[in-house]
């Protein structure tokens, strides 16, 4: 019998095997069709406005800088020649009364310099120009010690920002290693820490994505205006200002000439490598030596891990940069090139500008392009045609930097965006005459109702076609999916425009192509590069192979098998198996478990001389805990625990009541309250929470200004006031309902000063008279206010389309590093409350996260407090916050729970208040034996009250019937009904 089913599998897994190779065969990569759009009529005259575009905050807002560049040229406007004004920061003509300071001989540099600390601060300059036309603009600035996080600032011309790019600019700060390299006892290789250089820097005012590929050019008319710098992060001072005319860099040809007219020569027989990881500063503490397990990358190690590499997935954003010391043996022509893996973006190579001793040699190197392959590839910098670049250095120290580069692209986003915008506007106004949920069986006319209906989709997928276009002229292949996805929304449009009926129905189809359309801008922008080597070579020097031959390749795979079988790759650093040991599982990725190993190693066990292993679990694995229990094989200690588990844990006896520590109320104190609450259980406290979730109201700045609507609700009575107002013009709020029901459910409850529970857990609460009313507040924005009932609130915020709504941090998050296009148009504050009798607002709401607890079965209970302590301290917290965003960027942000350690991380200072403020409002359901129903039948209640129209009190009614049959059933089996 086994051996016949054996068989019937291994046949059906040849026939998909099959399947699968005839379908590849048949049908390869969908390659771009340059003639869709033949026979698609195109409307260069037409006016696609809407009858929305009055009330699309976009078209009212600064243009992006290439159409203002694009405008301005078609005007007449040209580049200015010969000018340079230098206008020292003594000589400012204002600055702001609070948050900036003139000091003196700051950093080594004479004179008068002003540091703009607050982040409000500005300082504003006049300055006097001699002719009309194109200016460049560009400061020397000097960072000083802040949060570690580069200085973000803006600038206006005579008051206003001429473009959306101008409204937020990146200067970096700069960053070296503070030693060697150093190993554990296994033989692995770990990073240094990164420590910042003090030092002035000058900078053009530049894209801070490096979507544009040069520095701004702004137009001034002939005479004064007033240029104003503001601060929008981190402190630091002015130097000076400096207005001068647009640069323009010589071609490699005329470069080359050059050498010949001076009698330049190739020089023979050099070839000089640095070690990429060797990088000698940075400009981002991300920026760090990996480990590429490639037998040709240098150097290799087959018995553990060797940092042989530079960036890789770090090295993805625009504006950092990388630099590198080389030693010339002699003057002469030289290539420049290196061993380098681009194969990160589907067919799409990725840039860099390459600049020498601080200039860039000449234009191609502005936006130097590293083409795809999957494979490691080796080579010169070379042109178009594949003729090396040559590159003449006298002998003796040159520094060789490597900054992010996006510029090519930069004109497709554009393309690509103006899309994304326009279907938007164009959803919305369908949604005015159908509704959200049109019915498909109506014919709905909507070529008679709205202008232009068919010419502007055509004229849409023109502008993607177009866009597809000039990827293909960048070198990108025809086939690769970053094109095809583009095909899908231009086919998508075009289809509308041919059956226009069909529209209605596939309103839901359209807002996901557009959403999918910002995630692939988003996408592409990472602009990823991995470099083991860079070398200056002779030009009759060969290059080496790129990658490792197939017996060397196999005798390595053979090796690492072989290894797999000694080594622990669930160990961390030093793994100690002598002595008395804590032993620490941490349920997190392995970058934040090496962080916790190294300041353990560096502090806990430097002051209390107990040694610390630290093994990794996966991310939400929690069974494993349950199972090592069980088995006797628990740890000491486990981090990174789901909030829900502890009481599972503690019912059973696992883990240790950490009231039994004499100061457990003081390191309680550290949290809000109301954080503990989940981890309480029959008089007991079994857990420390280490980070924390929250949700906050998230808004649109301008578009709520547009709209009439001047303050920021601060109740749900007045979100409900201004719903109306926002669906009127095609908007809507946005409430969550991704599946978390009773977390989606608590703020509802706790404003209305309701409970889950009653009787210490045995029965629900939640047909109480507060509950029901939580209820019906809750189902009522579904039912009587129509709002969405599923949306992706980022992508809709970010096209306007839901200007306000409620999120959690990891909207945020996405908000801060992915969206810089609403720099200063959006903000985030307390959500909306209940107002109280004595005026004040019940905003309560909680945020469960992960946790630390300690195993009953351990031998070192005491050392294991001393540890929990220790990490969950508001300076490990700080510390450990910091080196996490070092490594992994502001996106890996740590929530601490601890209020003290939040206060010093490097949040703006508008938003830690918000957070502070909403934080004073926290709290945390009770976690409960069979408390799994509940959220179970929150979420029926929901269904059965949104979707089926049943009775509210009904629904509530038979939900809490089965929560309680559930909750007496387990408090049975665990015996606390006896």
């Amino acid at each position: 019998m086994m051996r016949q089913k054996w068989k019937k599998r291994s046949l059906n897994v040849g026939i998909v095997i099959v399947i699968v190779a005839a379908a590849v065969y048949l049908y390869p990569s969908k390659r771009f069709d340059s003639e869709a759009m033949a026979g698609v009529p195109y409307y260069p005259d037409l006016d696609q406005s809407s009858i929305l575009e009055s009330d699309d905050i976009s078209s009212k807002l600064e243009p992006s800088y290439n159409k203002y560049f694009e405008e301005r040229t078609k005007e007449g406007v040209v580049d200015t020649q010969g000018v340079e004004l230098r206008i020292p920061a003594g000589n400012y003509a204002a600055i702001s009364s609070e948050g900036a300071k003139v000091t003196e001989s700051l950093g080594g540099r004479e004179g008068q310099s002003v540091i703009l600390e607050g982040e409000d601060s500005w300082i504003e300059f006049e300055v006097d120009v001699p002719a009309d036309g194109f200016y460049q603009m560009g400061m020397a600035y000097y960072p000083v010690e802040g949060k570690r996080s580069a200085l973000l600032r803006n600038v206006q011309i005579d008051g206003e920002f001429p473009f959306f790019q101008a409204k937020r600019m990146v200067f970096q700060r700069m960053w070296e290693e503070s030693g060697d390299t150093w190993k554990d006892n296994q033989g692995n290789e770990y990073n240094p820490n990164n420590v910042e250089v003090p030092g002035w820097q000058y900078r053009d005012f530049r894209d801070a994505d490096a979507k544009v590929s040069e520095a701004f050019r702004f137009y001034l008319n002939k005479g004064k205006h007033a240029v104003r710098v503001n601060a929008l992060r981190e402190a630091g001072a002015i130097g000076e200002l400096v207005v001068h005319s647009p640069v323009v860099l010589p071609s490699y040809e005329e470069v080359k000439r050059g050498y010949e007219t001076q009698g330049y020569s190739g020089t023979s027989g050099q070839f000089v490598k640095i070690q990429a990881e060797q990088a000698t500063l940075k400009s981002d503490p991300t920026l760090r030596r990996i480990e590429n397990r490639e037998p040709n990358t240098e150097p290799y190690n087959a018995n553990g891990i060797v940092l042989n590499a530079f960036g890789d997935r770090s090295w993805k954003t625009g504006g950092q940069w990388a630099e590198w010391v080389v030693d010339v043996p002699e003057s002469g022509l030289y290539e420049i090139g290196g061993r380098y893996g681009s194969w990160w973006q589907n067919g799409v190579p990725v840039e860099r500008i390459v600049s020498i001793d601080g200039e860039i040699p000449f234009r191609e190197l502005n936006a130097y392009p590293f083409p795809y392959k999957e494979k490691w590839q080796v080579g010169s910098l070379r042109d178009k045609d594949g003729q090396p670049y040559l590159f003449y250095l006298e002998q003796g120290k040159h520094t060789i930097r490597m900054e992010v580069q996006i510029g090519s692209l930069g004109s497709v986003f554009d393309k690509v965006q103006d899309v994304s915008r326009k279907m938007s506007l164009l959803s919305r106004e369908i949604i005015l005459y159908t509704g959200t949920n049109p019915d498909p069986n109506l014919d709905w006319e909507l070529e008679g109702r709205i202008g232009n209906l068919v010419p502007r989709l055509q004229m849409m997928a023109h502008t993607i076609d177009e866009a597809m276009r000039e990827m293909i002229e960048l070198g990108v292949s025809e086939t690769s999916s970053n094109v095809s996805q583009l095909g899908m929304a231009r086919d998508q449009l075009l289809s509308m425009a041919d059956k226009p009926d069909t529209i209605p129905a596939r309103l839901d189809a359209m807002g996901e192509t557009q959403s999918s359309l910002g995630t692939w801008i988003n996408s592409l922008s990472e602009q990823s590069l991995t470099l083991d080597w860079l070398a200056v070579k002779s030009p009759d020097r060969p290059w080496p192979q790129a990658e490792a031959g197939f017996f060397k390749k196999s005798w390595h795979s053979l090796s690492d098998f072989a290894l797999s079988f000694r080594n622990d790759y669930s160990g961390i650093g030093n793994i100690y198996s002598e002595g008395k040991t804590l032993d620490v599982w941490v349920a997190r990725g392995r970058d934040w478990a090496q962080i916790i190993k190294q300041l353990a190693d560096e502090d806990f066990t430097a002051q209390t001389g107990i040694k610390v292993n630290v093994n990794v679990i996966p991310a939400g694995a929690m069974n494993l805990l349950m199972l090592a229990e069980t088995s006797g094989k628990a740890p000491d200690v486990a981090l990174g625990v789901d909030g829900q588990v502890p009481i599972d844990f503690a019912i059973r006896g696992a883990v240790v009541n950490l009231n039994r520590f004499d100061d457990y109320g003081e390191v309680a104190e550290r949290f809000r309250p109301g954080a503990l609450i989940p981890y309480r259980f029959n008089g007991g406290d079994y857990a420390l929470p280490e980070n924390q979730n929250f949700n906050m109201l998230f808004y649109r700045k301008d578009i709520l200004g547009e709209l009439g609507i001047e303050e920021v609700p601060q109740t749900w009575e007045e979100v409900m006031d201004i719903i109306p107002v926002l669906q009127q013009h095609g908007m809507d709020f946005y409430y969550p309902k991704l599946g978390d029901a009773i977390g989606e459910f608590t703020p509802f409850l706790f404003q209305h000063e309701g409970d889950f529970y009653k009787e210490d857990g045995a029965k629900s609460d939640l047909d109480a008279p507060e509950g029901i009313e939580a209820f019906k507040m809750w189902t009522g924005l579904f039912t009587n206010y129509k709002i969405s009932k599923s949306a992706n609130f980022y992508n809709r915020f970010r096209s306007g389309e839901m200007p306000i709504g409620v999120a959690d941090y990891s909207t945020y998050l996405m908000l801060s590093t992915a969206a810089p296009e609403l720099t200063g148009w959006w903000g985030m504050v307390p959500m909306p409350g209940i107002r109280q009798s004595d005026g004040t607002i019940n905003r309560s709401t909680g945020g469960m996260s992960q946790t630390g607890m300690i195993f009953n079965s351990s031998d070192m209970q005491e050392e294991s407090w001393k540890f929990l302590k220790w990490w969950t301290s508001a300076d490990v917290q700080e510390q450990f916050g910091t080196e996490l965003e070092a490594i992994l960027g502001v996106e890996a942000r740590w929530n601490t729970a601890n209020v003290e350690a939040l206060k010093r991380l490097p949040w703006p200072t508008e938003d830690l208040n918000g957070i502070l403020e909403q934080w004073e409002w926290f709290r945390e359901r009770e976690v409960v034996l069979g408390g799994y129903y509940t959220n179970r039948y929150v979420e029926n209640i929901w269904n059965e009250i949104v979707l089926n129209g049943k009775n509210r009190r009904e629904a509530v009614e038979d939900g809490v019937k089965e929560i309680n049959r559930e909750l007496r059933k387990k408090r049975e089996e665990f015996g606390l009904d006896r």
